[in-house]
């Protein structure tokens, strides 16, 4: 009997720890979502009990309907981003119709709802000014969000939604946030954690893809927020940025979008030490003796060619209840870095050694001793005839054109651009 009450015990802590695990969790998955509220008043400032207030998006068969409390107050929280319409009818009060309320990511929208003296029957439509979905004035969260227009005009390299993050005041392109360190973000999609705890931690170090374990790509990402300081306690769990991505998702209309970008080679410019290479110059003998063509030693621009395609689609599996979206987004680079290695130098290939040191067959400090004296010297083994041929192949399929390798007597560098 001792043994199955332990048991019952056991299997009850088990059962709540579990419990308390799945709310944690629940509560956590708030981020990504957000949220409108406010209040609804008369025209003389007074509030209004018992409205109805709706909020809608047909795009996505979304509707909610509540009532207005005592203090004339409403609040839709947890709903997901986007453009909705707010209704609001009253007895004794014209329908209120605000047809563009921009609810942000992370960014409670709180709404003051002016009704005015009429039949229901008579309409009242409003707009909201945009400042309202700039401005947080509903908590001490500083941040700025990105839609999607943004997010897929503005100019980046490769289309990557990590060349955005750093446009954030106090963001630097190493990803410290406000002075914090660059392994201390937080980043979330669509509320789901997907820190990449393998490498590095949370840091997204000026390249979302170093911190979060996916790739976002432009045409997937509805919107992004970054909040770089005074985090609210359903986002923070790190002391650096929290980033919140929410992904599109199909809606009653069916669309899609299609992109190809080319980054070719000649929109770029050679780097400095290419261009500088061949200083030897075409008047150094010892250099281009040997060569069957003497001219232009610099190394060309290296190549880079970037090619990124792709696109979208999404739509209605049932209308107002099911949807799809699917997003591809492809790659192609050729791409070349520029290398330095040690070669022999040209009068190394016919046989002819050079040093620094004095005497009769020395100019100007430098010395050199021809085929015909090293033939004298080694007479008891000679020099072999196939090594100093491949000396000279390979003194004319890799001519040194680089002064910042070698000794300058017997070897130089050979610059060029390997793939």
């Amino acid at each position: 009997m001792t043994n199955r009450i332990a048991k019952t015990i056991n299997f009850l802590s088990l059962t709540a720890l579990l419990f308390s695990l799945f709310l944690a969790g629940n509560v956590m998955a708030q981020s990504g979502t957000t949220g409108v509220s406010g209040i609804v008043v008369d025209q003389a400032g007074a509030a209004v009990p018992g409205a109805a207030v709706r909020l809608t998006n047909d795009e996505k068969g979304f509707s909610r309907t509540i009532t207005t409390d005592g203090g004339g107050r409403y609040n839709f929280a947890s709903i997901s981003p986007g453009t909705y319409r707010l209704e609001v009818e009253a007895s004794g009060f014209k329908k209120l119709v605000n047809s563009n309320v921009q609810a942000r990511i992370d960014t409670p929208t709180d709404m003051t709802l002016s009704l005015e003296t009429g039949a229901l029957t008579a309409v009242v439509d409003v707009t909201s000014g945009s400042i309202e979905s700039i401005v947080n004035t509903q908590d001490a969260t500083i941040g700025n969000t990105f839609v999607a227009t943004q997010i897929t005009q503005l100019p980046t390299d490769l289309r990557n939604i990590n060349n955005l993050l750093a446009l954030q005041p106090g963001v630097t392109r190493d990803g410290y946030v406000a002075g914090g360190r660059s392994d201390q973000a937080n980043i979330t999609l669509d509320g789901v954690d997907i820190n990449d705890q393998q490498t590095g931690g949370r840091g997204f170090g000026g390249d979302l893809e170093q911190g979060s374990a996916l790739r976002s790509t432009t045409e997937s990402v509805e919107e992004f927020r970054i909040t770089t300081l005074g985090a609210n306690a359903d986002q923070g769990r790190s002391s650096g940025a929290q980033i919140s991505l929410i992904t599109k998702s199909g809606t009653n209309s069916l669309r899609g979008s299609m992109f190809y970008f080319n980054r070719p080679t000649r929109g770029s410019a050679n780097n400095f030490f290419n261009n500088a290479a061949g200083s030897f110059g075409p008047n150094d003998a010892a250099v281009i003796a040997g060569r069957s063509k003497v001219g232009d030693e610099r190394a060309p621009r290296p190549r880079l060619n970037r090619e990124v395609y792709g696109g979208s689609v999404g739509g209605p599996i049932k209308k107002d209840k099911l949807f799809f979206f699917y997003s591809y987004e492809g790659q192609y680079q050729t791409q070349e870095t520029p290398v330095v290695r040690l070669v022999p130098l040209a009068h190394v290939g016919l046989g002819e050694v050079r040093f620094r040191g004095t005497g009769p067959s020395c100019t100007g400090g430098n010395c050199a001793i021809r085929l015909a004296e090293l033939q004298t010297i080694y007479s008891a083994v000679g020099i072999n005839p196939v090594a100093l041929s491949a000396l000279a192949a390979a003194t004319r399929a890799y001519p040194a054109n680089d002064t910042s390798l070698g000794d300058g007597l017997n070897t130089g560098g050979f610059r060029f651009n390997a793939p």
